[in-house]
């Protein structure tokens, strides 16, 4: 797959498709392809039912007096808080095919602590036994908890001594810094003048998300999509333009830089690669379908009538798209 990359761009079979697209040119724009109406009823399609937010503010709650109660008969911890983070905050969250979603709840600790990280972990985890049928995964930044057929929360864990610089635990690691505040604070500053490159994200991660259904195969995370859809948004009047402009800008910095040197660092501390967990396969994998997107795209803006346009959207982004709940 990889060498198989290589020769292609070698013989610059793709030369220009992304240019063209990424350079705002219009010629190739019909306006009776115009599906932006669809689009929006898309972004709404992901949002969290209200049913589903309340189940979470429950959950939530009964997760923080249980680990509570654990840690004051540990008094060699001191009493954690906590905060919501991720994409919830950040308003780019959305629901998968199977009506699945997953949010973020940091566990913050005022003391540093005297153990390793994974030891924290595993007294998290030991408090939290038998909470959830679906049960409970050690990742190496957070602690995972699975509710069947509803969503999942991840909790990553944190110290601070003063309030002011944040700790986060990581397994090999230990502790490194970091404060997932100082990220949503970069994406509101970066979308704050534009609700259209957040319902971007969204539709990114809505399209990673059934490709990664569909061909069994591992997609970039969503911090990843965030971080390169802000960085490489193409605003429009139309959000079907907006979305294919920003794909074809991204796989152009993917083909002037052929995996020899991709990255997605994260803007804030600690700066970390966060596309290092798909490895060389995977990254061709990802090449191959964000070009797929982008030719789909590419035929669709260019159809004269918008029922043919709507067909190649449905194809990528499955049924729930232009279809009103």
């Amino acid at each position: 797959m990889v060498a198989l990359l290589r020769i292609l761009i070698a013989l610059g079979l793709f030369k220009g498709l992304w240019e063209l697209l990424s350079s705002g040119r219009t010629s190739l724009i019909s306006s009776k392809s115009n599906c932006n109406e669809d689009f929006l009823m898309f972004n709404k399609n992901l949002n969290i039912p209200k049913y589903k937010l309340r189940n979470l503010k429950r959950a939530r709650k009964t997760l923080q007096r249980i680990i509570k109660d654990y840690f004051k008969e540990h008094p060699d911890f001191s009493i954690p808080r906590f905060a919501t983070q991720g994409s919830y905050v950040s308003g780019t969250i959305v629901r998968n095919e199977q009506d699945l979603c997953d949010f973020d709840v940091g566990i913050y600790f005022f003391t540093k602590p005297h153990v390793k990280y994974e030891t924290i972990q595993n007294h998290v985890k030991r408090a939290l036994n038998g909470h959830t049928t679906a049960g409970i995964i050690l990742m190496s930044k957070c602690i995972r908890l699975k509710y069947r057929g509803d969503f999942h929360i991840d909790m990553p864990i944190y110290y601070t001594l003063d309030g002011k610089q944040f700790f986060l635990g990581s397994k090999g690691k230990d502790w490194e810094v970091c404060d997932s505040k100082h990220f949503k604070d970069w994406v509101k500053k970066n979308t704050q003048n534009s609700l259209q490159a957040v319902r971007v994200v969204r539709y990114f991660k809505a399209w990673a998300d059934r490709y990664r259904s569909n061909k069994k195969i591992k997609m970039p995370s969503g911090l990843v999509f965030t971080i390169w859809v802000i960085q490489y948004y193409q605003p429009n009047k139309r959000d079907d333009v907006a979305f294919v402009h920003t794909a074809a800008r991204i796989l152009k910095y993917l083909k002037d830089h052929f995996q020899s040197s991709w990255s997605c660092n994260m803007p804030v501390a600690p700066f970390d690669n966060v596309l290092d967990k798909l490895n060389t396969d995977q990254q061709a994998n990802f090449y191959k379908a964000l070009e797929e997107v982008v030719k789909a795209g590419t035929e669709a803006l260019g159809k004269e009538d918008k029922a043919s346009a709507q067909r190649i959207w449905k194809g990528v982004f499955g049924k729930r798209f232009g279809k009103e709940n």
